[in-house]
């Protein structure tokens, strides 16, 4: 990886499933189907720090997640690494030579950019070069079962003494198929995504966090269904995976003793290198309501195009039916992005396993965007975006109108600078929103100051909002960062995050998080021993998701258990 100016090359990263971002890095991509649609994606940086990620989503631990080998060095022309990648961490097609999909893409950290080693052109990854015949040998079943059990125990003042245990497993069925169960799951010690005070007339979801659910997300998605709705469960069970080349699946139903049961499945098939089909559905059944859904997908490719189709229904003993339905149409071209889609979405729509912020509308939406790389000069790159959407109630009276506009542009020396523009018509109230943010550098996340200011009205109201957020990175080991949002709407709210992780090896580290929001404190403080093979400790002091702090003191305790067969692992010389 040839770099005239090595001395510039960033490596922040230098353990095992880690990620990249930030850092220059190589990654290495293999469909081993042939189809476009299941990559495998191994990524390295110049450290020898790795990042896997695994068609159909799995869980960050180590030996659930896999690993493969990585060394790398920076040289006096660049970097060079090198990879060894066991047929076992990914799910094989039928054995015998296969064309099988693959690419290189390289990461520059200090000029944001990302290089093909081939052309993938715009007309969709079925582009993207065959490596033919591979001799792929037939899947090794692993028959193991993984267990990995964990306690924990301390004390809580509001409470007194705290004593929990609790077991997740996996196991694979066969060579293509993955069992993941779970039974009274720890979900109050990690640590959940905080959503800013922006201001919305819709509900907001955080992002996923949890291993039960990140196993197999992939094989599980869809519109009816976010997992984010299911707060927590005593016991779940997790299948998922491929019964044949074409045809994938998913299945996961949790259960809460004396509350419920939820169940979500899905399936996909690929009817060719171009067009796909997907079918899922829904069951909710809990506190005496009972809600079902399914909804179909659809997808046809050609050339710069694709159709995108989905149609959905949903039951609620406490509502009735609902539907929704929507059609798109995207064109792809070098650096330009057009979609324009027609939903209908019902007034009793209601897939309560899903996430359906907004319902009772019907009407065109349609978006166009331009982005444009330079290579010489001060400026490295620019675009533009605008979108109209024109949604009524199904009864035919008005509900919005929204015209938006924004623009940014990246110079050579990492500045970034934006302006967005909105205008909103809600149920006959019109509001506007202008907003402008800035970056530096904006390609490095480990050292990097960003503000924005927007202003205007919302529900007939003035707003306002200043936000300000930075990171840092000190003597090597030691990450803080820090954000902080004020806002004047109908009153002042503000929002402080601070977050600090300090590096004590490869497998052991110091990290908290303290917040502040309209005078409420919270945080918590930890010491980590993960990330490694065999068993993790975790000493927590506080609550991580605690709006005010709670001066707890947990002791976390797992330890991974195999029953069956081992695998041996060859070192790769440095």
């Amino acid at each position: 990886l040839a770099d005239s100016r090595p001395s510039l090359i960033r490596a922040n990263q230098y353990q095992t499933n880690v990620g990249l971002g930030g850092d220059d890095s190589i990654d290495f991509e293999l469909d081993l189907s042939g189809s476009g649609r299941d990559f495998n994606t191994f990524s390295v940086n110049p450290k020898g720090a790795t990042n896997i990620e695994l068609a159909g989503g799995r869980a960050g631990k180590r030996e659930w997640a896999g690993e493969f080998q990585a060394a790398a060095r920076i040289t006096t022309s660049g970097w060079e690494a090198e990879l060894r990648i066991p047929w076992r961490e990914m799910k094989l097609p039928s054995p015998g030579p296969r064309d099988v999909r693959f690419n290189f893409q390289r990461n520059i950290a200090r000029t944001g950019r990302e290089f093909g080693a081939f052309y993938r052109s715009v007309g969709g990854v079925a582009n993207t070069p065959v490596w033919r015949s591979v001799a792929v040998p037939r899947g090794e079943t692993d028959r193991s079962i993984k267990l990995l059990p964990y306690t924990y125990l301390g004390y809580d003042p509001s409470i007194g003494a705290v004593v929990n245990s609790g077991l997740d497993l996996k196991a694979a069925l066969n060579d293509k198929v993955q069992l993941v169960g779970s039974i009274n799951p720890d979900f109050r010690n990690i640590e959940n995504q905080i959503l800013s005070l922006d201001f919305s007339r819709f509900a907001r979801l955080a992002g996923e966090t949890r291993p039960f659910f990140l196993e197999g997300s992939e094989y599980e998605g869809s519109g009816i269904f976010a997992s984010q709705v299911i707060p927590r469960f005593d016991l779940g069970v997790n299948a998922y995976g491929k019964l044949s080349d074409r045809l994938s699946f998913g299945v996961l139903d949790t259960t809460q003793y004396g509350i419920g049961n939820e169940l979500v499945a899905s399936s996909f098939y690929a009817l060719d290198n171009n067009s796909s089909a997907r079918l899922s559905a829904t069951d909710y059944n809990a506190d005496g309501v009972h809600n079902g859904a399914y909804q179909m997908n659809y997808r046809h490719g050609w050339g710069l195009w694709a159709l995108n189709f989905q149609n959905s229904e949903s039951y609620d003993s406490s509502v009735g039916q609902g539907d929704s339905s929507n059609v798109r149409l995207i064109y792809r071209s070098p650096g330009v992005f057009v979609n324009a889609s027609y939903s209908r979405v019902g007034a009793n729509y209601l897939p309560r396993l899903g996430f359906v912020p907004e319902v009772d509308y019907e009407g065109f939406r349609g978006g166009i965007s331009y982005d444009r790389p330079w290579n010489k000069g001060a400026m490295s790159e620019a675009g533009v975006f605008g979108s109209y959407l024109v949604y009524d109630h199904t009864d035919g009276s008005p509900y919005r109108r929204d015209a938006s506009f924004s623009g940014y542009t990246s110079l050579r020396n990492g500045l970034t600078l934006s302006l967005d523009q909105d205008y909103d018509q809600f149920e006959g109230v019109n509001d506007h929103l202008t907003s402008v943010e800035a970056s530096y550098p904006a390609n490095d996340p480990y050292d990097q100051i960003a503000t924005s200011y927007s202003w205007g009205e919302e529900a007939l109201l003035p707003y306002s909002s200043l936000s300000v957020s930075g990171s840092r990175r000190l003597f090597r080991r030691l990450q803080l960062t820090a954000s902080y949002q004020l806002v004047n709407y109908d009153g002042i709210n503000d929002q402080l995050i601070c977050g600090a992780n300090w590096d004590i090896g490869h497998d052991q580290s110091i990290y908290g998080r303290l917040t502040e929001q309209s005078g409420q404190i919270g945080g918590y403080f930890a010491y980590r021993r993960s990330g490694n093979l065999g068993a993790e400790y975790y000493l927590i002091v506080g609550d991580p998701n605690a709006n005010t702090f709670r001066p707890s003191v947990i002791l976390k305790v797992v330890v991974p258990l195999e029953i069956g067969s081992t695998h041996r692992v060859h070192p790769l010389h440095k």
